[in-house]
């Protein structure tokens, strides 16, 4: 009943939209509003973005997939952590906490944020609802509040329970930030985020043989289970002109290039919680709290950066350099703390085992205009002092462009030393704890990429030494060797008449076994109509998505320590979910009705786990609506 009152909504709404459309003159195909992060802002080589209002795949309304791309492995529900498909590692010095980011789009991070200048006011709407009362929503508006005075925010939120037992999502996330430039010379970036995140945790079915011959046994391992994660922090992000000039005789001042400085706190929480006596299923040795289990981690991190370069972009003072130079000096203060099992427990008389560091980072970048014959863009890192003394990395990217058109050719070369993430060198819980010592890891990268309008290709070599994963008992490992492992990706648009089709497709492939597994093929396909109808005011696309992975064994997740792990005693087949879809656009509203993994109404098809054993969904209905507001 719920979904035949959504979709006669659904319908009454578009018909409104399509006659309130044909009233007015039709909206143009896209709007300009420009965003920038502050590297974007201070490269005059990268250009800007200009916000998406295209209904071409729309209808992929998961924000992981959105921010990382239609190759991942989730556990069947929104809000849930996810996995990257595509390996695809951080070259790039630094302290991290994790080897991958699970929440990815989940989080508002204050340290990319995004900032409009919008002439007026820019605003979005964004809400999607489905079977099992799936609800994504989300909130972002911005404002110029003066002459160069603007500032915005953003709120979003998950909330669904989930097809499955113990898989429901409680998701909430805000971001205020604000854009003062001051004169001429000076400006701020300012930016704030809070985040919080509730997973209800099962470990996946304890059997799914039965499960696949009655979904109604879904028994699971946890019952009482829950991960939570919240974060607060912000960012100030100060900058100034070393600019020195008769009035707006600009040719004939000095221009000493800009100076910058940045301050940021953020404040981690990390928490496992089962208020029942813990389950012994994921380690052979009894808990050390035999009455619940609650594993809370804190993480502070304080950080000031400084640095300079030659130019800022559009900074529309005299001719550009030739070059791109930036130089950096950064401090970051880290505490750590973690439970303290000693003795009997009580939630009211929690204490912690405290790690303090502080570390020294140095920087510097060199650039040149991508729009010329050959270019470049290569950076080097290291890191002095606290738990990363002695990381490094360098490396960067060539590109030739024989002609005016838009044909590239990139070469890639890149090399780090890095230690390993921090929840793989200490960790302490009621199930179990470690503390590593791991050599550092050693990478390096060697690519190749062809990219055109229509076809891009692209080939890595990597040389892996010392890398660290999760082994079969989930407890961090290190290869203690070197091998090689390949990737290879293509992507295609090809269109003809009406019809128009993206397509994805990698290829990875390595020969150790003691390593994160990947599949060696996969791909994505989306093919579709697009037409208009009613004198233009209504443009529609309709069509399927299809994703597909090679046979690999996947990898699983352990929730009590949030992280994946090898698990070789299953592998999965070939994997297919169909998608089919339908996108609109009327003036500044855009729709899209989807019914996910179509396959999975025919009978007999055994379920899909892309992470074990967590089955994804039969088939679903979800339906999405954007309107966005430009006065």
């Amino acid at each position: 009943m719920n979904r035949i009152r959504r979709t006669i909504l659904l319908i009454l709404l578009i018909f409104f939209a399509v006659f309130e459309a044909k009233a007015h003159a039709p909206e143009p195909e896209t709007t300009t509003v420009p965003w920038f992060t502050p590297e974007i802002l201070f490269n005059p080589f990268i250009n800007k973005n200009i916000l998406d209002t295209a209904i071409t795949g729309f209808q992929r309304y998961d924000l992981f997939e959105k921010l990382q791309s239609p190759f991942y492995a989730g556990k069947g529900n929104v809000g849930h952590v996810s996995r990257a498909l595509f390996f695809n590692p951080e070259m790039h010095s630094g302290f991290v906490l994790f080897a991958d980011d699970k929440y990815s789009g989940y989080l508002l991070d204050f340290k990319t944020q995004r900032f409009y200048r919008p002439e007026f006011v820019f605003t979005d709407i964004y809400f999607v609802t489905g079977s099992e009362n799936r609800q994504l929503f989300y909130a972002k508006h911005n404002q110029r509040f003066g002459e160069k005075v603007y500032g915005g925010l953003k709120y979003q939120t998950v909330n669904s329970p989930g097809a499955y037992s113990r898989l429901a999502s409680r998701n909430a996330a805000i971001a205020l930030w604000a854009d003062v430039q001051l004169g001429d010379n000076y400006g701020v970036l300012g930016s704030f985020a809070l985040n919080r995140i509730i997973n209800k945790e099962s470990g996946g079915l304890i059997n799914h043989l039965n499960f696949e011959e009655d979904a109604a046994r879904d028994s699971v391992f946890l019952y009482r289970a829950e991960s939570r994660y919240r974060d607060v922090g912000f960012n100030v992000h100060q900058y100034y002109h070393l600019d020195f000039g008769r009035g707006n005789d600009t040719l004939s001042g000095l221009k000493l290039g800009v100076v910058r400085h940045q301050f940021y706190y953020k404040r981690t929480a990390f928490l496992f919680d089962e208020d029942v006596p813990p389950t012994p299923v994921f380690y052979d040795h009894n808990p050390l709290n035999p009455q619940f289990t609650f594993d809370s981690t804190l993480v502070y991190e304080i950080g000031n950066r400084v640095a300079w370069s030659n130019r800022m972009h559009n900074s529309g003072q005299g001719r550009a350099a030739p070059l791109f130079v930036e130089l950096s000096m950064s401090h970051k203060l880290v505490r750590i703390q973690q439970p303290l099992y000693n003795g009997d427990l009580t939630p009211e008389d929690y204490r912690f085992y405290k790690n303090r560091f502080a570390q020294m980072g140095y920087g510097m970048r060199l650039a040149s205009d991508p729009g010329r014959f050959l270019s470049f863009d290569g950076s080097a890192n290291f890191i002095a002092g606290g738990y990363n003394s002695g990381d490094f990395d360098f490396g960067g990217v060539m590109r030739f462009r024989p002609g005016p058109g838009s044909v590239r050719l990139v070469f890639t070369g890149h090399y780090a030393e890095k230690e390993s993430p921090w929840f793989m060198h200490h960790f302490r819980g009621n199930y179990i704890s470690w503390f590593n010592d791991f050599d550092k890891s050693r990478t390096l990268r060697m690519g190749v990429g062809f990219l055109s309008d229509f076809l891009n290709l692209e080939g890595n070599y990597y040389l892996m030494n010392r890398a660290f994963f999760m082994d079969a008992d989930a407890l961090p490992a290190q290869n203690e060797g070197s091998f090689p492992l390949f990737t290879a990706a293509a992507s295609a648009n090809i269109n003809f008449s009406l019809f128009r089709s993206r397509h994805k497709l990698i290829f990875q492939h390595t020969n150790e076994t003691a390593f994160e597994r990947f599949p060696d093929f996969a791909s994505f396909h989306s093919l579709f109509a697009d037409f208009k109808l009613f004198d233009d005011a209504l443009h529609l696309n309709t069509g399927i998505d299809i994703r597909y992975n090679a046979p690999y064994t996947p990898m699983a997740y352990m929730p009590v320590v949030r992280q994946f792990y090898i698990r070789d005693d299953f592998k999965a087949g070939h994997d297919l979910i169909v998608d089919v879809f339908v996108t609109a656009r009327i003036s500044r509203a855009r729709f899209f009705i989807k019914f996910e993994h179509f396959l999975g109404m025919l009978a007999d098809q055994p379920p899909v786990y892309q992470i074990p054993f967590y089955p994804v969904p039969e088939t679903t209905f979800v339906f999405g609506i954007s309107w966005m507001f430009f006065d």
